[in-house]
């Protein structure tokens, strides 16, 4: 009989990992990469010796993207489908890949320390229902006055953005230009989609 999940993480933060390939990642990290120290233990190991747990930290290395990440989960977890908490900080991190849409019990998800620098990218995450906490400071996209209005906006699932509380006050507040832009464009895409179907 295997042991059941644990709370500690796979860490392989810190791994100069530049790429979410699969095969990649076996050939130059390899599971057994996992950290020990951060976090005084690994998780244990299910019957394909795949992680028994529901947190990955991939931060501090060389992403530009994470692109196949669904297939990069699946190497390392047991059952990839349980994520909750995916941790990409401190990468080089340009845009969201729409894969991550495959783990709807994702709830934590942190991207801050990047180099995301559009709106139309945070939006992304919308059919991540179970999302709860996010970060996105550190990339250029949360200098912008209206970055925080637009997120709690488009991400009404949040709790917290960037370690702060979202309030009840900022969700009901009127909607930023930027959210009401993308909420309009959204509504027309629905509309041409619709229209495609009758004919």
């Amino acid at each position: 009989m295997y042991p059941t999940y644990t709370e500690k993480p796979a860490d392989f933060s810190f791994q100069n990992i530049r790429s979410c390939n699969a095969d990649v990642f076996l050939d130059k990290v390899g599971l057994d990469a996992a950290k020990f120290a951060r976090v005084k233990g690994i998780p244990f190991r299910g019957p394909k010796r795949k992680y028994l747990t529901k947190s990955v930290w991939l931060n501090n290395n060389k992403l530009k993207t994470f692109k196949n990440i669904d297939q990069l989960l699946d190497t390392v977890l047991e059952h990839p489908e349980k994520l909750e908490w995916l941790d990409l900080s401190f990468n080089q991190i340009i845009n969201i890949d729409e894969s991550i849409s495959k783990f709807p019990n994702l709830k934590m998800l942190y991207l801050h320390g990047n180099c995301i620098n559009e709106f139309n990218e945070i939006a992304k995450l919308k059919l991540l229902h179970n999302l709860k906490h996010l970060t996105f400071h550190g990339n250029p996209i949360s200098n912008h006055p209206r970055y925080r209005g637009f997120v709690v906006a488009v991400l009404p699932q949040l709790a917290n953005l960037d370690f702060s509380a979202v309030t009840k006050t900022e969700k009901i507040s009127p909607l930023p230009a930027e959210a009401l832009k993308y909420f309009k464009e959204e509504k027309r895409r629905e509309e041409e989609a619709a229209r495609a179907k009758k004919k």
